[in-house]
């Protein structure tokens, strides 16, 4: 007898229901968003990693890129017509894309930076506890250090 496909739970599927009703009702809004989010899908699909994190680094800043348009759109009256010439205008694609590629920037690049950081702070901590250990050992000579109660002779 062949194991039975695992049955999707009630909840996802009554989220992707409610997702595509409000796509079909908001249409216009769809079209738009889906035009000026294609880097955030991009980014959640090639993604690797198991938190997703440059789909959430670059869907952010795409957000943030796709909100004037979106803005736009409520203001001429949120029609079809209206999606389509703004998904038209290089202007409105250039500011949603250019939002995305400065969280794929941020995406590649804070991460070294960050690292380095900690690095730097570790290696002057370390020198700061090998200053203060060589205070110690001359204040209070070798045993201090522990060397003689482990065997290490001279250590």
């Amino acid at each position: 007898m062949a194991a039975s496909p695992k049955k999707t739970p009630f909840s996802v599927r009554l989220a992707v229901l409610c997702l595509i009703l409000v796509a079909v009702v908001f249409f216009p809004m769809t079209v738009l968003f889906c035009g000026c989010m294609l880097p955030s899908f991009v980014a959640a699909i090639v993604d690797r990693h198991p938190q997703k994190t440059a789909g959430i680094t670059i869907g952010a800043l795409n957000l943030a890129g796709t909100v004037p348009a979106w803005l736009e759109l409520v203001r001429l009256g949120a029609g079809i017509e209206h999606a389509i010439t703004l998904l038209l205008q290089p202007r409105i694609l250039l500011m949603a894309y250019a939002a995305a590629a400065l969280g794929w920037a941020l995406y590649f690049y804070i991460p070294p930076l960050i690292a380095a950081m900690l690095v730097r702070k570790a290696e002057k901590r370390l020198k700061e506890i090998e200053k203060r250990q060589a205070e110690l050992t001359r204040k209070f000579g070798a045993a201090v250090t522990g060397a003689e109660a482990q065997g290490v002779p001279g250590a």
